[in-house]
């Protein structure tokens, strides 16, 4: 299924993984790699289980072919007792960092997914912070870290965990989320921010480098991406919504355009050289 699908759209970043326990035995995920190679697609791995280095062998021929790159999922540091709050069957968190080593022993491209951070439950600087000196010390080059969002089933299945087990935090939660599906206020920029600052210290990024393939639509790519960033950067600055938006839409038309910006830009009346 997957290679009739490659086979229809152009070459672009996708994403595979899902290494379960049955991984072990029907090796889908390792036959998904096989395709992504054959096709010439990179490759986007999220994933819990150190399994994923079974696999060496594939992601690095795609890395050296064009691109791929590893993220570790976690929402702790080291500490099992949490851990087995919310993730009792998972693996080791000591387990994922030490693939994480062997991924990037390799020189491919791995860092940690810093997602969902619980509130007032893994959000502590102290949490923070081991979570990114272990990144750095297991050869990850980012942290890449996310909110907890609550709906639906996925809400009434955590605040029965955090009530259960926490019960202290239930009127908290209730504070901090209002109803809605993310964190109210300024809290998450606190986090980010924090985060970015712990990053800078241990000399890794707050940010994943984007994939970009050489072509005629290259710089538009690079363009995109460095207002993005600017919106990332907007956002953690508070800056006005309004502007934000801007910033956001201009970088969502430049990644979107079919042609060449440096063309255009030259033909509408621009400097004959371009930076």
């Amino acid at each position: 299924m997957l290679r009739r699908e490659l086979s229809r759209i152009p070459v672009d970043l996708i994403s595979t993984g899902d290494y379960q326990p049955a991984e072990k035995e029907f090796k889908l995920s390792r036959q998904l790699l096989e395709v992504a190679l054959d096709a010439g697609f990179p490759v986007f791995i999220l994933e819990r289980s150190p399994l994923v280095t079974r696999d060496l062998d594939l992601i690095k021929a795609i890395n050296d072919k064009t691109f791929a790159t590893v993220l570790f999922s976690t929402s702790f540091d080291d500490s099992t007792a949490i851990k087995k709050v919310f993730e009792p069957k998972s693996p080791a968190v000591k387990l994922r960092f030490k693939a994480m080593e062997k991924i990037a022993s390799h020189g491919i491209l791995t860092g940690t997914a810093f997602m969902p951070i619980l509130p007032f439950i893994s959000d502590s600087e102290t949490n923070i912070e081991a979570v990114v000196r272990m990144t750095k010390d297991h050869g990850g080059s980012f942290v890449l870290a996310g909110n907890l969002t609550l709906s639906g089933y996925q809400e009434e299945r955590y605040i029965k965990v955090v009530s259960r087990n926490f019960p202290e935090l239930t009127p908290k939660y209730d504070e901090l989320y209002e109803g809605k599906y993310q964190p109210s206020g300024t809290y998450w920029v606190k986090i980010a921010n924090k985060i970015r600052e712990l990053c800078c210290k241990h000399g890794i990024k707050d940010r994943m480098p984007r994939w970009i393939p050489h072509g005629s639509l290259y710089i538009n790519k690079k363009i995109a991406e460095k207002l993005f960033l600017k919106v990332y950067d907007l956002e953690l600055a508070e800056e006005n919504i309004y502007k934000i938006w801007a910033y956001r839409k201009a970088a969502w038309a430049i990644d979107e355009l079919d042609r060449d910006i440096k063309e255009i830009y030259t033909t509408q009346g621009g400097a004959a050289n371009p930076p």
